[in-house]
This record gives structure tokens, C-alpha cells and sequence, in this order.
């Protein structure tokens, strides 16, 4: 599940070390191409709102493997796109099937773990998809450097197969949920309702939006290092800054019993803090070195941001959590896809600019959950 959750959301960030090898395939600019991570990012989270209830309906395990499956068709469509138009048309679709996986993920392990080991299979499976920041960047450019940039596509469909064959196999099967009682309201307002009722409460409000300053800062900062880098940094200075980080997605889950001592909305205030610092350090013309340091840190504190406001969030959502699971994810990808645009517009102005832009993020959310703190 966790090397399946890798690939899925590593889709998201496979064309960052691409744009410019895209640009000159198709035609078009860096700037029009930033749109094919941001097309992505769109329909996976608004896809959230509308697949998550599949699961409960259909099943956890035939979900999971039709997502797979099908993402592995809608892969390869951008693989072979031709042009700009269709590569954004093949990267909406391929974020609306990807975002199969994760609910019907996360409610499975919820279901099937032994809960001595639940918050481990749980803490594992979000690292996994931190981890795809880091992990989809890095293969995305060496491959692309072997055999250009449409293999990681082709790898990647491959890849999908595999996994969905795997999931079949192994995962357990569960009958599809009876339908509900005929009093039981149906259609939109049994869908959305618990979402109106979540953002009715000034707390979670708060805490919904500082959401998308996590993933928000984090693409954008390596989408501006991309377009824009720091001073003195070149093609394998680059792969080397995006393997960086690695260490940080090891460490983090190994330290996750301890950072469970410490409230919930104090990690998200001192770990967007961290990431502000860090994300305007990184900017300082100390050398690749002193890049590489910062975005250890960085990345680590969105690590450690992440899975600290969805348990903030959970925590006072009541009887509405898988709501809540999901407007999180929702406004955590709608981050990510704000974030190259913020970059893109940044970027003429130097690498400081985006820097800076990013710093400035995530101290907002951190402010935003510090208030919430205090409201709660």
C-alpha cells in the first residue's frame, strides 16, 4: 500500500524536473507547462469530495484496484500526448483517477490493521506520500536523463499495473455496503452536507485553511528551485538538492512516538514556523551545500506539519471524521496546486522572490492554526 501510495501521489510531482524537457517537446513555454502539475493537483483534490464515498459503497479493496488500474491507462495518455492541450487534458484526468486511492487506502488499513499496529500502518502510509515529493522528483530527472521525459510516464503505467495486479491478490475481500434506508437522505446533500456543517466551525475553518499552506509551499519552493535556481546550481547540483530531503522521510516516522507527546496544533504552529525559516534561508548564497541543509529541514517540517493537522482536525470533527479526512486531503492538494503558480509568477524575479513567497505562506498558516489553537 505504501509503495502504491508512492507512485499515486508521486504523479503530482514527476513533471517539476521536467518543464523544461516538455516545454521544448510540446512546443510551449516553462510557464504554460507549470500548468500540468497545477491541472493535476485540481483534480485530484476536488476528486476527494466525490470518490471518497465510492469506498463505502463499492468496497475498499475493488476501488483501490480499479483506481490503479484505470490511472494506469490515463498514465500512459500522457506519455503519448503530442501537444500541450492534450498533456493538460491527459493530466486532469489522470488526477481525477488517482484520487481513488488514498480514501479507499486509508479506510482499509483503518479496517484491517490489528490496532496495536494501526497508527504505524496509518503514520507509514502518509510518510509514503510525503516520501512521493521527494522520492518522484528524483527518479523523474534520472530517468528522464536515460531515456526522456516521457519514460517516467511509461514506467510509471507500468508500475500501476503491477500494483493493481498485487492489490487484487493480496488485498481482502468485502462485500459493496447496503444501500441506506429509504428515510436516509441521498445525492448531494448527503454527500457535501457534513462539509457545510465541518466549515461552519471557526476552529476547523482556521485549521482547513492553514492546510493549504503545507503542500502549497513545499511545490512551490522546488518548482521555483526549478525554474529559477539558487546561484551556482546545475543539473546534477539539482538531483543532488532533491535527494537532499531523503533523510527527512526516513527520520520523521521513526520519530513519531515522541512527536505524539506534543499537542497537535503546537506541531502545526512549530513545524510551519520551521518550514518559513528554512524555505528563506535556502535563498542565503551560501553554496549547494548550505541549500541542501535548509531543505533537509524544510522538508522534514512539512513532514511533521502534515500528519499533525489532520490528527488536529480529526480530533474535533466528532462523528464526522471521514468528512473531515477528506476536506483535509482536498484543501491539502488545492495547496499543491496553487503553489507552481505562485512560483510561475515569481520566478522572473529570482529565486529570493519565490523563496521569500513561500516563507511568507507558511508563516500565514502557522498563524492561522496558532489562532485556532487559542479559539479552541
Amino acid at each position: 500500500m505504501c509503495l502504491a501510495g508512492t507512485l499515486v501521489v508521486g504523479q503530482l510531482y514527476v513533471v517539476l524536473p521536467l518543464l523544461d524537457d516538455l516545454s521544448q517537446e510540446w512546443g510551449a513555454t516553462r510557464s504554460a507547462v507549470t500548468w500540468t502539475t497545477t491541472c493535476f493537483g485540481l483534480a485530484y483534490a476536488l476528486g476527494f469530495l466525490v470518490t471518497g464515498p465510492l469506498s463505502d459503497r463499492w468496497g475498499r479493496g475493488p476501488v483501490i484496484v480499479g483506481g490503479l488500474l484505470v490511472t494506469s491507462v490515463t498514465t500512459l495518455l500522457v506519455a503519448l500526448a503530442p501537444s500541450l492541450e492534450l498533456g493538460l487534458a491527459a493530466r486532469i484526468a489522470q488526477g481525477a483517477t488517482a484520487s481513488l486511492f488514498a480514501p479507499a487506502a486509508f479506510a482499509y488499513l483503518a479496517e484491517n490493521i490489528d490496532p496495536r499496529r494501526r497508527v504505524l500502518a496509518l503514520t507509514c502510509l502518509t510518510s509514503s506520500f510525503l516520501a512521493a515529493g521527494v522520492l518522484a522528483q528524483v527518479a523523474s530527472q534520472a530517468v528522464a536523463a536515460a531515456w526522456g521525459p516521457s519514460a517516467i510516464f511509461l514506467l510509471s503505467s507500468l508500475g500501476f499495473v503491477l500494483f493493481g495486479v498485487a492489490a487484487w491478490l493480496v488485498l481482502a475481500p468485502r462485500a459493496p455496503a447496503p444501500l441506506p434506508p429509504a428515510n436516509e437522505p441521498r445525492g448531494p446533500r448527503a454527500s457535501f452536507g457534513p462539509f457545510v456543517a465541518l466549515l461552519r466551525n471557526p476552529v476547523l475553518a482556521l485549521l482547513f485553511v492553514s492546510c493549504v499552506s503545507v503542500l502549497g509551499v513545499f511545490v512551490g519552493l522546488y518548482t521555483g528551485i526549478q525554474l529559477s535556481p539558487p546561484d551556482g546550481i546545475d543539473g546534477g547540483g539539482m538531483l543532488a538538492l532533491r535527494a537532499s530531503a531523503l533523510p527527512a522521510m526516513i527520520a520523521v516516522p521513526l520519530l513519531a512516538g515522541r512527536l505524539a507527546r506534543v499537542a497537535p496544533t503546537t506541531r502545526v504552529v512549530s513545524a510551519l514556523l520551521a518550514a518559513a525559516i528554512t524555505a528563506a534561508a535556502t535563498a542565503a548564497p551560501f553554496g549547494n551545500a548550505w541549500v541542501a541543509l535548509c531543505l533537509l529541514f524544510f522538508v522534514a517540517a512539512i513532514a511533521v506539519a502534515a500528519p499533525a493537522l489532520v490528527q488536529a482536525i480529526a480530533e474535533r470533527a466528532g462523528a464526522a471524521r471521514g468528512a473531515a479526512t477528506s476536506l483535509y486531503t482536498f484543501t491539502l492538494f488545492l495547496g499543491a496546486s496553487a503553489g507552481p503558480q505562485v512560483a510561475n509568477l515569481l520566478a522572473g524575479f529570482g529565486y529570493w522572490a519565490v523563496a521569500g513567497a513561500m516563507a511568507a505562506v507558511a508563516l500565514t498558516g502557522a498563524a492561522l492554526a496558532y489562532v485556532a489553537a487559542r479559539l479552541d
